[in-house]
């Protein structure tokens, strides 16, 4: 009897001693990663070439690209949504800065299946406030108070040419907007939300965003720089229109991890 009962005893400490195991080798959760790409027409931009056709027949080339994504939102197969909260959930990219094309933030998100991802395509207003930034290269992206304030969603620069093969420049940039008397302001960031398609199973850690160039001048409004002009900061409706057509310039891919 007290054989039988001291054996009992050890099975069960050799049984909470391997689900303890078990339970230590098995990861619970992991740091993200953030890669982001741009291409044109599912190829690599390449700056300073004037190769590019939009749907309008503009030929074009880009010089210089930066932007924020901020608000990133994971959610997992069974509706857990998880914020990347780190870096005040802003991150700046800049196509002529290498380290911002990656973005490790400090949180750590739980294993499992994620089945979308959405961020916010520039800073919304609780936090795009003058001075939020007060270190190059951020600071630099300033938009001016008496247009509303806080900073730049975009600033891509660039030339096309212009009809009568003229090249001209143009400076595609958003930010809050305002009506023709300064009185009215308008926020045209926006929020972009991409499947994450993965199989049952399957696991992410990395996350690639790509934004394709080509489709912020296509739909639903066909952008032609021979009737919007270069330069679009004081014209909202040009800017709107840009914001409409950002939704569709993301996809996302991602790259597993095994958790075990």
């Amino acid at each position: 009897m007290k054989f039988d009962f001291f054996r009992t005893i050890f099975g069960i400490v050799i049984l909470l001693l391997l689900v303890v195991s078990c339970g230590k080798d098995k990861v619970k959760s992991v740091a993200p990663q953030f890669v982001f790409n741009h291409n044109v027409d599912g190829l690599a931009l390449q700056r300073g070439l004037m190769n590019y056709t939009n749907l309008a027949g503009n030929i074009y080339q880009v010089d210089e690209l930066q932007y924020y994504i901020s608000e990133v939102k994971l959610t997992m197969a069974n509706g857990q949504v998880i914020d990347i909260a780190s870096d005040n959930s802003i991150h700046y990219v800049d196509m002529d800065i290498p380290s911002t094309l990656t973005w490790n933030p400090k949180d750590q998100i739980p294993t499992g299946k994620y089945s979308s991802i959405s961020f916010v395509f520039g800073i919304n207003e609780a936090k795009n406030k003058s001075g939020l930034f007060v270190n190059p290269p951020e600071r630099d992206m300033f938009w001016p108070d008496m247009m509303g304030g806080g900073y730049h969603y975009i600033k891509m620069n660039g030339k096309w040419k212009s009809t009568g093969d003229v090249i001209k420049p143009f400076n595609f940039h958003m930010g809050i907007g305002m009506n023709m008397d300064g009185t009215v302001f308008y926020q045209n960031y926006f929020t972009v939300t991409l499947p994450l398609n993965m199989q049952t199973g399957s696991l992410a850690n990395v996350f690639t965003v790509t934004m394709n160039i080509e489709k912020w001048f296509e739909s639903p409004n066909v952008w032609d720089w021979n009737v919007i002009g270069g330069q679009i900061m004081m014209n909202q409706a040009a800017m709107h229109k840009a914001s409409e057509n950002g939704i569709n310039a993301f996809q996302v891919s991602f790259e597993g991890i095994n958790p075990e």
